[in-house]
């Protein structure tokens, strides 16, 4: 199975944007006099970022489920129960639900920016797919 170059870039720049926002951008903006709206953006990333590298690998995991039980499961239900899961697993993290993702402050902004990656998320894959050449049946090994 080959995950599509567009969905691989990404996953990866998110991950370099998660980095350079924990290890430089957020101390900038908390030693900085900037408005609010900065505060805002610096803390909600993680969320948004969360969101996209969570739905991927979930994703991915369920496509090689697939591949591996030779279902002929219809990707828009693979997008949907990654985005559902997803979903699930991030906004009851925000609500407090459970402290898996580690120590967590609620804020309505960052269930903004989790559902606005969710969306985001599920309309890429929707509208330009997750694996490249999905017809190509590769031998289950």
């Amino acid at each position: 199975m080959r995950i599509k170059k567009h969905i691989r870039i990404l996953f990866w720049v998110s991950f370099a944007i998660f980095v350079l926002n924990k290890f430089y951008l957020r101390p900038w903006v908390l030693e900085s006099d900037l408005p609010n709206a900065f505060s805002i953006l610096v803390f909600s990333i993680p969320n948004l970022i969360e969101v996209i590298l969570g739905i991927t690998v979930i994703t991915g995991i369920l496509f090689q489920l697939k591949r591996h039980f030779n279902n002929d499961l219809k990707d828009i239900l693979i997008y949907l129960i990654s985005a559902l899961l997803t979903a699930f697993y991030v906004i009851s993290q925000e609500l407090g639900y459970h402290n898996i993702g580690g120590n967590n402050v609620y804020d309505y902004y960052d269930i903004i920016a989790s559902v606005l990656g969710l969306i985001l998320m599920f309309g890429i894959f929707v509208l330009f797919g997750f694996i490249s050449n999905p017809e190509i049946k590769e031998p289950v090994e």
